[in-house]
């Protein structure tokens, strides 16, 4: 009987290794979310509680005006675990016949509330380029398909650039395959042109991985966000509602494909681990699952590819003046 306790003991003690190895415990950085009005700001800070995910990038679909408010009630009721992003899409940024003049406004008043009431932006969020149309309850949308060309999409840009943050951009190569390749050529021409500024492009672009060796090789300034790149997007994709052309970096068994394993280790700098919660039910239905399946595809990394894709990278481009660990105690 003892021999077997003792048996059983070392059997727990190394099953629970090898489970702990198959995680990555490292510090989890959220590059970009989104808080909107079908989430209560109570609701949002006690998930984030809840939630193993160190620090979130946020940013807001709210009215403007509630923007602050809110901002400091989140960032007091979950003790500074999220970073402020400045919203881009306000006053139908996305909207094809919007004011330009007024959309550009809207963003630059933004930012000067952030200055002026020390609100701590570390950045700007997704600048729309281009987006499906949407038929769906949460979101009825015509679409919009622009270019690097466009007079809101340069002055936009410009705004961030100025203050020498990261450029998020939004572009759906997969929905809009007809304009890949103008994409593609333009985003190189745009990351050589600010070769010291760093481009981050939402949801991978919806790139494959042919374009994403052509963006490696071509640029040394764009990155891939992975959010809305994994199996629990394909599942929940619906036909004829939104986007279709959402990539998937894993396999059947919610492990990262190799093809992109070895990608990923051979240009860990390339690639930034977010979520993008935008609806009230990303935050909180299928969250933590999310994120369990994240960090097991982080394990499977290099160790230091795992560290940089999940912390490092955001905190040097974001400048977020945090501590990035390898293993938390």
């Amino acid at each position: 009987m003892k021999n077997f306790t003792i048996g059983l003991f070392f059997g727990v003690l190394t099953c629970g290794s090898s489970y702990a190895a198959d995680i990555y415990n490292g510090t989890l950085v959220d590059a970009h979310s989104q808080k909107g009005k079908l989430i209560s700001v109570e609701q949002l800070s006690t998930v984030i509680n809840q939630t193993d995910v160190d620090y979130t990038l946020l940013s807001f679909r709210v009215n403007t005006k509630d923007i602050k408010r809110e901002l400091l009630k989140i960032k007091k009721s979950t003790n500074g675990k999220v970073r402020y992003l400045i919203p881009t899409k306000k006053k139908g940024f996305t909207r094809v016949n919007s004011d330009v003049d007024k959309v550009i406004r809207t963003i630059t008043d933004l930012q000067k509330e952030s200055l002026r009431y020390k609100l701590g932006h570390v950045g700007f969020g997704e600048i729309i380029v281009q987006h499906a149309p949407h038929n769906h309850s949460k979101l009825k949308y015509e679409g919009i398909n622009l270019d690097f060309d466009s007079e809101r999409i340069k002055r936009a840009i410009n705004i961030v650039l100025r203050e020498n943050k990261p450029v998020i951009l939004h572009v759906e190569l997969n929905d809009y395959e007809t304009d890949s390749k103008k994409i593609l050529n333009q985003l190189v021409l745009l990351a050589n042109a600010n070769p010291s500024s760093h481009f981050l492009l939402m949801h991978m672009a919806q790139i494959e991985f042919s374009e994403a060796e052509f963006i490696i090789k071509n640029t040394k300034n764009i990155h891939f966000i992975t959010s809305h790149a994994d199996n629990e997007k394909q599942a929940k994709m619906k036909k004829k509602k939104g986007q279709q052309g959402w990539i998937n970096l894993f396999d059947k068994d919610n492990k990262l494909q190799k093809k992109w394993i070895d990608l990923m280790n051979e240009n860990p700098k390339r690639f930034i681990f977010a979520l993008d919660n935008v609806w009230d039910g990303h935050w909180l239905r299928g969250y933590k699952e999310r994120v369990s399946m994240w960090r097991k595809a982080l394990a499977s990394l290099e160790k230091q590819s795992s560290v940089l894709i999940a912390c490092e990278n955001a905190n040097e481009y974001f400048q977020l003046g945090i501590e990035c660990v390898k293993e938390r105690p």
